[in-house]
Formats: structure tokens, sequence, C-alpha cells
């Protein structure tokens, strides 16, 4: 019987050959214990819900920069905890005063404690039907927005290596970026 490691170790390797499946499978594992985790940080259930989008998000394009001498619990908690401290941190300057999050250094392991795995027919549907909203949305992307995405998500590239790669300031980068986040949430949180 495999451990729940070597589980999460392949379905990342048959993620990123192209298994859409695969990735599903890690997001209804990993999304009730996330959701718990961010819980501790975030009151609003929308706030969390927008959090969590984006936290699959990001995992699912960076999925091939994944290396496996670390866990998928740890690096979905870290991508989860970053993009809860920009939620909160964006939120604060807009003056609507959220708690701030603390750095755990066991993240990875309160997260796995939250609870149970929700593999509901229900949650495998919508699992499914998100990652084709996201990969459709990708693709509706006005070019130079998805093109700017993808090299920050993707290719992990600063906004003045993308600014001096696309030939534009750093700031039409840091727009077109906010841009492309801003219509894939909408596209997800609509659906």
């Amino acid at each position: 019987m495999k451990s729940r490691l070597e589980e999460d170790r392949e379905l990342v390797e048959l993620t990123q050959t192209g298994d859409s499946r695969a990735f599903e499978t890690l997001m209804r594992r990993y999304s009730p214990p996330l959701t718990r985790y961010l819980h501790r940080f975030m009151r609003d259930p929308h706030d969390i819900e927008d959090v969590i989008q984006e936290t699959f998000i990001k995992a699912y394009l960076a999925i091939n920069r994944f290396r496996s001498d670390s866990t998928f619990s740890t690096w979905i908690v870290s991508i989860g905890t970053n993009a809860a401290k920009d939620s909160l941190a964006l939120r604060q300057r807009q003056g609507l005063g959220l708690n701030s999050m603390g750095d755990d250094d066991d993240d990875s392991k309160t997260m796995m404690e939250a609870g149970a795995d929700l593999d509901t027919p229900e949650s495998r549907l919508e699992t499914k039907e998100a990652l084709a909203l996201l990969e459709a949305a990708l693709e509706t992307l006005p070019e130079e927005q998805r093109i700017s995405f993808e090299l920050r998500e993707l290719d992990g590239l600063s906004y003045s290596e993308i600014g001096a790669q696309m030939h534009v300031p750093v700031g039409t980068v840091r727009s077109r970026i906010h841009r492309a986040r801003v219509m894939l949430a909408a596209a997800l949180r609509a659906h």
C-alpha cells in the first residue's frame, strides 16, 4: 500500500505530463485542509475561497517547477500562505483591518492534521469544471496579459525581467498581471 506522500508524488508527476484528473485529485485532497488552515487567519469565507482558488491556480500553472525535494502539502501550504498574506496586506491597505497572518514553521503538519479528504462526486465535478474553466479563461486573456501572467506564474520571472523581455515598463507588467488575475478570479468566481 502506498503512502500519501508516494501517492502525491505520482499525482504530481501525472499532472506534469498533462493529466488534469491527477491535479483534480490533489485539489480534492488538499482544498478542505487548506481551507481549515487558512480559517485560522482569515474569517471571511469568500476571502478564503478566493485565496484557495488563487493558490490552486498558481500551483497548477507552476506544477512543472515542483520538485520532489519537498512534499506537495508543504508546497501548497507555502503557496496558500503567500496568497493569504498578499490578500491580507491588500485588505489592510484598503483599510479593512483584517488579522495579520503569522509565520508558522509547521504549516504543512497543521494543515495535514486539519481533517479528512472530502471526495464526493459533487466535489470531483466542481474540481473538473474549475480546471476546464481555468484553461478556457487563460485562452481568453488578451495576449499581453496572458504572456505576462505566464512568465510570472509559470517561469517565475520578476516584474523587471518580464518588462525587459517584453520591452515595456514594470508598471505595465504589474497592470497586465493584475488584470489577468482579476479576470481569472472573476471567471472562477462566476462559475
